[in-house]
């Protein structure tokens, strides 16, 4: 044996026996471990109240052009109406759960017949590269939470019930009602007021701050249910943003908002904001080109 090597050992059939068994027990109870998480996360329904949100586009297509160069935005964001953002399975105190089961991937066929009136009532803003992006989101972060309980047996289901609260409960038509019109400012507690005077339940109200400006704009209302589908009070919600300036809730008020406290929000009219010049057809491009050149003439003749 050449000096300064150490003697090699034979290693037993036993050690090998024993060390083989310990690997299979150890992988075989990491995956069990890992096996029981992924159940418990998959058909846990520990949560309290659905989040139902609603968002004004114009609000929602400034705070997206805001976050980043190149951010664009979908025809929906001039939409005259409050759409849907989502509905968000919620445990008080904290945020979420989120993307439940990862074995309920979004299925653009499963709703199908719904696409209509999916693409008026929870059109999708911001612009994304793949198509159905934002439903696939909202479905995969938080419906197949949701889908924990049978009263959301299915991706159907899940964006069926938006819509039929959307209808029922229109902010819309309550903000109209209560003289809160685009176009004006508006201080957060009468907003807060108008929905919870609709409703009976206290909502919770968003606010997004434009970084350069310090504008803020009303961004979304938020309405909250129990799982039987009968609406509640938001009190206890817990929604992190970077504009966060939620306060405790009082006896008198229970005043929900992550809205600059004493500072009138801004209710947009349209976005982009301002709004964007008229397209006109060709033949009334033509003509202006026209009567351009004749004013043109007139001036230097005169």
């Amino acid at each position: 044996m050449p000096p300064g090597r150490p003697a090699h050992k034979n290693i037993s059939p036993t050690t090998v026996i024993i060390a083989f068994t310990l690997f299979i027990f150890v992988s075989c109870s990491l995956i069990n471990s890992f096996y029981k998480i992924i159940s418990t996360r998959m058909t846990d329904n520990s949560w309290d109240v659905y989040i139902f949100t609603q968002n004004w586009p114009a609000s929602v297509c400034l705070a997206w052009e805001e976050k980043g160069k190149g951010h664009m935005c979908m025809s929906a964001g001039n939409k005259t109406s409050w759409t849907i953002h989502g509905i968000w399975p919620t445990k008080f105190g904290e945020i979420g759960p989120n993307y439940c089961n990862t074995s309920l991937p979004f299925d653009p066929e499963a709703i199908y017949g719904l696409k209509d009136e999916l693409e008026a009532a929870w059109s999708p803003i911001q612009k994304h590269k793949q198509s159905n992006a934002f439903w696939k989101h909202e479905w995969e972060k938080h419906g197949t939470c949701a889908n924990t309980i049978p009263f959301y047996p299915n991706e159907f289901e899940y964006f069926n019930q938006g819509l039929k609260w959307s209808r029922q409960y229109n902010i819309t038509n309550v903000l109209n009602s209560a003289g809160i019109t685009p176009g004006r400012m508006y201080n957060v507690s009468a907003v807060w007021a108008a929905v919870k005077q609709a409703y009976g339940k206290n909502p919770h109200i968003a606010c997004f701050t434009d970084s350069i400006t310090k504008a803020s704009f009303l961004l979304e209302i938020r309405i909250c249910f129990n799982k039987t589908f009968e609406i509640v009070d938001c009190d206890g919600i817990k929604y992190r943003t970077r504009w966060d300036h939620r306060r405790k809730p009082t006896v008198s008020s229970g005043n929900f908002t992550d809205c600059v406290p004493n500072q009138p929000v801004e209710y947009p009219i349209t976005s982009p904001y301002p709004p964007p010049s008229p397209e006109y057809p060709k033949e009334d491009i033509f003509i202006l080109d026209v009567l351009k050149t004749i004013q043109f003439l007139g001036w230097a003749t005169s």
